[in-house]
């Protein structure tokens, strides 16, 4: 009786230990698609919007200057400072229309080893 207990003993620990591999891996990959997804939505890009206020507009040297929210995926902070506009963003009468002042939104990347406007828009209203 007492051989029967021992050998019943050892055979669930034997399927438990077989079991939990599959286990661990069905869990690890479970846990792996969601924290994909996290990471993925809280990724920051060059496809965020960053509000902005328009300080100086330079037609000449197709350039704004902006003081700017945090750009996350460029690892910058928000401040004022001059941005390039890639070529065709606006025309030569859009940029003529933005004055200081106006509340725009912007994406940026860095092209040339310089953060350039490669999209602009009005801001919206809740900016």
């Amino acid at each position: 009786m007492n051989r029967i207990h021992t050998t019943f003993a050892a055979l669930v620990v034997v399927l438990t230990a077989a079991a939990l591999p599959v286990r661990a891996q069905e869990h690890s990959h479970e846990g792996h698609e969601q924290h994909a997804q996290a990471t993925d939505a809280a990724t920051p890009s060059s496809q965020d919007w960053i509000p902005a206020e328009v300080r100086r507009v330079d037609a000449a040297q197709q350039k704004l200057t902006l003081k700017h929210g945090d750009i996350r995926h460029l690892d910058m902070p928000g401040m004022t400072m001059p941005f390039r506009l890639a070529p065709g963003v606006v025309s030569a009468a859009q940029l003529s229309a933005i004055k200081v002042g106006d509340k725009v939104e912007v994406r940026i990347e860095s092209r040339d080893g310089a953060p350039t406007i490669v999209e602009l828009r009005p801001a919206t209203a809740s900016n």
